[in-house]
């Protein structure tokens, strides 16, 4: 996927709300969307609660090498 084709629901990605800077600006929205992780992402390789927040989502402990 290249960035000129984002997927799905990109402005509520990880990848795309990092690059945003939410994480500096509103670090509390930003814990919210990491804390207790369930899925990670299998190309930037960031976590989260739900699914929805990440591009190439696989549940945690079911991707393997």
């Amino acid at each position: 996927m290249s960035e000129a084709e984002p997927c799905v629901g990109h402005d509520d990605h990880l990848c795309y709300l990092v690059k945003s800077g939410v994480h500096k600006d509103r670090p509390g929205d930003y814990k919210g969307l990491v804390h207790d992780p369930k899925y990670v992402c299998k190309q930037c390789g960031r976590v989260a609660g739900s699914d929805a927040n990440l591009c190439s989502r696989v549940a945690l402990g079911s991707w393997e090498e």
